[in-house]
């Protein structure tokens, strides 16, 4: 099986960050959000400098740190905007980060995950050959650092029966990651940004608003990794919470109504196994009320909710797979 990914030789985790020494930029601009994570932030931006062609901005939205965040940025060539107060939370970081950005392209990251040699020239590419698509995304390896050493826990990407309607199956489940994605600034600025009110879910949303303007376009290869640990904010069952968002949108986007039933399965097998899986028999339960008791179509429910836990462990397969045959990959992870 051939490697997903080539990694480039010269794209070294330590190779330096100096303005001077990076190789021409490209018309994508960074923004990072952040908060106490001095530590990852810069491996991130690590990741980051590697690019090649380099970003022409990278733009950190500090959100009241206290960890010497700040004193880290100020020895990198970075773009700083502080909220010495903190709260704004990472949507709000991620818009003020934008409404600084003068490019035709971004790429918003969160300060823990990291960008695979290469990514942001090939997702920019991918949007020059495709002028109407609002955004561009790769595959994405989810793994764990434990005991100084990485392991591989799955992989977040697309099949190809899915980008025949990618606005349904983006509806239904959120196959586009955070990091190791590049959008038009135009099309950003058209659905105002991510969504503000929204705790746990706000990328799924943005992804999908964007999607309702255009088809994306889907580059097959690996290009990030998120990185999993006690940190992270996102999980199934906060997600499940948000669920009426989802279905709101679909009473105002008659493209989304037959997909109702997809995405409560989606959302019942995801909140369901969170919560049984540390032996929460009533929280699951709950779950199964919620997404399924209640609502109409359950058949259609049920099977999505099957479909999607089979789709699951396929996943977590082929990212093992992945992980144990691509040596490079691996080399240039234990930089990290």
């Amino acid at each position: 099986m051939p490697r997903v990914f080539r990694i480039l030789a010269t794209a070294h985790p330590s190779q330096s960050s100096s303005a001077s020494e990076r190789p021409q930029a490209s018309r994508v601009t960074v923004v990072i959000p952040t908060y106490n994570r001095a530590e990852l932030l810069a491996q991130t931006l690590s990741s980051v400098f590697a690019q090649q062609p380099a970003p022409c901005e990278v733009i950190v939205v500090d959100d009241g740190s206290t960890d010497g965040t700040i004193e880290y940025l100020e020895s990198v060539d970075v773009s700083v905007l502080r909220n010495k107060r903190g709260g704004w939370g990472p949507a709000r970081g991620r818009n003020e980060g934008f409404k600084r950005t003068s490019s035709d392209f971004i790429a918003f990251l969160d300060s823990d995950d990291l960008l695979l040699p290469g990514t942001l020239g090939r997702l920019e590419r991918a949007l020059e050959e495709n002028p109407t698509a609002p955004f561009a995304f790769g595959r994405c390896l989810t793994a764990l650092k434990e005991n100084g050493r990485w392991r591989a826990t799955g992989l977040m990407t697309v099949d190809s029966e899915e980008m025949d309607a990618p606005l349904r199956s983006l509806f239904a489940r959120n196959f586009v990651p955070s990091v190791g994605s590049v959008a038009r600034t135009e099309a950003v600025g058209k659905i105002g940004g991510y969504p503000e009110n929204t705790a746990f879910a706000e990328d799924h949303y943005f992804w999908l608003r964007l999607a309702q303007l255009a088809d994306p376009v889907f580059v097959s290869l690996l290009t990030c990794v998120y990185r999993v640990h006690t940190g992270n904010r996102h999980s199934p069952t906060m997600a499940a919470r948000e669920v009426e968002e989802y279905l709101a949108l679909a009473r105002e986007d008659p493209r989304l109504a037959p997909c109702v039933p997809a995405r409560l399965g989606v959302a019942l097998c995801g909140s369901f196994t969170a919560n049984l899986g540390p032996g929460d028999r009533g929280k699951a339960l709950a779950s199964v009320r919620k997404n399924l008791l209640t609502r109409r179509h359950k058949g259609e429910i049920l099977r999505a909710a099957y479909k999607h836990w089979r789709d699951r462990r396929r996943w977590v397969e082929e990212g093992l797979r992945l992980w144990d045959e691509d040596d490079e990959l691996r080399a240039w992870l234990a930089h990290y």
